[in-house]
């Protein structure tokens, strides 16, 4: 019997208490702790190398000095325009650095903390299902699958989505076992969480919540009140969570919340489901709403457009539909396969003949929430032509829990009395052997980190049928039985674990503009990415010479650790901007440093001296944050004189038309910022020069 899920004593059954890591045996407890400490150390080994976009770098910043900024989630100090996007993951980046001072380790740190916490979540999640050991192998495989140990070294809003979704899980769970409602409360809060961080994408879980829940509680009479009470109290819970704060600031009066990127009417709900929810699928078919990648890919010139051409070359502009078990996308999440596989065809044949029985209802249950999870995400990433590989982490959760549940099915088979039982772990063995073996070489990993796992599982191959062999099932030692599970855990472990191993590489350990481990997996790995075009990085430095390194050309190299600080200098052109409006008399008595048309010059200064720049054009460069009439209205209240205008700024720009009607004069110009970075393309939308001009 599961000492997790005790049978009932009288006729209403008493609801589980749910076990807990810290009843767990000393090393059990030491163990744990290990495989986070060591997860950590990966996921932090370059923390101050790689760096956020610069876009959500500077609202970091912003958010980290300003309260209204804080409050709005704004790109700028003076909150005067929000992010293209929710800004909740921003949040734990900006404390983090109100905390320790902006450098790149700042912002990356709370990511770092997060994945830390999702390893415990899943470690939980799988102890109430399945005992201490399985918990074990599947807080291995979460701190140990690649896309984690990349992403959660970068300041990325996928961390705090996965983290939040993770914990949800947990809460679920726990109202699962114990048949009361209010957990269901704090499962709905972190859905809401996951919303902030990256807005619909959360709620890919709330199907599969709400069905396990049913599988858990239903049943006939007062089971199926209980049941609607639980699914109404976790929605509820998820919708107030997730909408709160744009509700809020919705109704503020215009001019009292700054202007939502992602809209051209200045609607909040046109950002969240319009920009970054249907028009993503369906284009222009939310009013108001920007056209999404598409203007971001004509428009912003940035890490989303990069991506997007990426993930669409050389496939004739179309993606497949398999392309979660390609290469790319398979080495950064999918080592766990073969094992998630097994354990969802033993976990359907151990619990759903017996739904009906107490004891297999919650396991059951977490099944089903796992593998509707599972499904659900897939099916959604499958479609998409996804922006960057942060996006699979979005079946990193299931997947591993999941891949626990086949060892631990394959285990409890290794002395089956029935042959072809046995079989089981025999075909796991083969199957995740050749899996491996094929990820290993079609994703270019180091020899003899390819080896050593795909050699695990062949050695424990061989010792399995060895002992078969001398031995009789029925009279094998309990020690015996110990040492084949073992042998399973690195067979089933050691795929993702030494792939991930390459991120002490620095060359290998991805960015904040696309997560991913090992040669030429991200966006970004084939071909010239300019230093400050994506990232808050070390300027000059170990860091510099790691990332100058060809990725898909050098060999394996560890790197020095590189754990604190990291920081950037303005580029010479932004630098002589900087100086040149300060003696303009810009940014005197908490005015504004100056109004540019342009995000990338504006995130630059903001990021590197915290100073106040008006921006116009969003992220996508096409929204109508100020008007020409609004320009020359804060030129001529004084607000700010100084004005920078992108040479190539259309004529209907609104910053070039105020510069026109007013008469402006050019203080000073300056050549292509990026052009030597990145021949013939233009970041932030407006060009390759620009000019300072002061307006009387």
């Amino acid at each position: 019997m599961d000492p997790n899920h005790p049978a009932p004593t009288s006729g209403a059954p008493a609801a589980a208490r749910p076990a807990r890591w810290w009843h767990q045996t000393v090393p059990q407890r030491t163990t744990l702790a290990a495989i986070v400490v060591l997860g950590a150390v990966l996921t932090s080994w370059n923390l101050a190398r790689g760096g956020d976009m610069s876009f959500y770098a500077a609202a970091a910043r912003s958010m980290s000095e300003s309260l209204p900024a804080f409050l709005s989630g704004s790109f700028d100090p003076g909150a005067t325009v929000t992010l293209d996007k929710l800004a909740g993951f921003a949040v734990p980046q900006a404390i983090s650095i109100h905390l320790f001072g902006m450098s790149t380790a700042s912002l990356a740190l709370p990511q770092v903390v997060e994945g830390a916490v999702t390893t415990l979540a899943v470690a939980v999640v799988a102890l109430r299902w399945l005992g201490a050991r399985a918990g074990l192998v599947a807080a291995a495989l979460a701190a140990s699958t690649p896309i984690f140990v990349s992403m959660f070294g970068h300041p990325m809003e996928d961390g705090l989505l996965t983290m939040s979704l993770a914990v949800a899980l947990v809460w679920w769970q726990r109202a699962a076992l114990t048949r009361t409602w209010w957990p269901m409360l704090l499962a709905g809060l972190f859905v809401g969480v996951g919303f902030q961080a990256k807005m619909l994408q959360a709620w890919m879980v709330l199907p599969a919540l709400v069905l396990a829940t049913v599988v858990a509680t239903a049943g006939p009479g007062s089971r199926w009140r209980r049941a609607t009470g639980h699914v109404a109290a976790l929605l509820g819970a998820a919708v107030v969570a997730s909408l709160a704060w744009s509700v809020v600031l919705g109704l503020l009066p215009t001019g009292d919340h700054p202007y939502f990127d992602g809209s051209t009417d200045d609607s909040v709900f046109a950002m969240v489901f319009g920009y970054n929810g249907v028009d993503r699928f369906l284009p222009g078919l939310w009013p108001g709403a920007v056209g999404a990648l598409g203007a971001a890919v004509g428009h912003a010139g940035t890490h989303v457009a990069d991506a997007w051409r990426t993930a669409t070359a050389g496939r004739g502009g179309g993606h497949s539909l398999l392309q979660l078990f390609s290469p790319r996308y398979a080495s950064q999440v999918g080592w766990s396969w073969p094992a998630a596989l097994t354990g969802i065809g033993i976990g359907a044949a151990r619990w759903w003949r017996r739904t009906a029985g107490r004891e297999a209802r919650v396991p059951a249950a977490t099944l089903v929430a796992l593998v509707v999870w599972l499904v659900t995400a897939v099916a959604v990433l499958s479609v998409l032509r996804l922006p960057h590989t942060a996006y699979v982490a979005g079946i990193g959760v299931q997947l591993a829990a999941l891949g626990a549940l086949g060892w631990w099915g394959a285990a409890s088979l290794v002395d089956a009395t029935e042959r072809r039982m046995r079989l089981v772990p025999v075909g796991l063995l083969v199957v995740q052997g050749a899996w491996w073996a094929w990820l290993a070489r079609a994703s270019s990993e180091p020899a003899l980190l390819g080896a050593i796992a795909v050699g695990a599982t062949v050695v424990t191959l061989v010792l399995l049928v060895v002992r078969w062999r001398r031995s009789d099932p029925i009279v094998a030692s309990t020690r015996g039985r110990r040492t084949a599970a073992g042998l399973l855990v690195a067979a089933v472990v050691l795929g993702p674990a030494c792939f991930s191993l390459q991120v002490l590489d620095a060359a290998r350990d991805g960015s904040g503009g696309d997560a991913s481990v090992g040669v030429g997996q991200g966006a970004f790995a084939r071909g010239g990415t300019p230093e400050r075009a994506f990232a808050l990085g070390r300027g000059g430095g170990g860091g510099s010479s790691a990332r100058g390194r060809s990725a898909g050309t050098a060999a394996f190299t560890v790197s020095a650790p590189d754990v604190i600080g990291g920081h950037t200098r303005l580029p010479a052109d932004e630098a002589a901007l900087v100086g040149a409006a300060r003696r303009a008399g810009g940014g005197q008595d908490g005015a504004p440093l100056f109004l540019t048309d342009s995000w990338r010059i504006a995130a630059d200064v903001i990021g590197d001296t915290g100073d106040e720049v008006l921006t116009d054009g969003g992220f996508s460069g096409r929204v109508p944050v100020f008007t020409a009439a609004q320009v020359e209205s804060i030129v001529r209240s004084g607000r700010t004189h100084l004005l920078v205008v992108a040479s190539s700024a259309a004529a209907t720009d609104p910053v070039r038309r105020a510069a026109d009607d007013l008469g402006c004069r050019v203080v000073q110009h300056w050549g292509s910022t990026f052009a030597d970075a990145a021949p013939g393309r233009s970041f932030g939308g407006r060009g390759t020069s620009f000019a300072l001009e002061r307006c009387s």
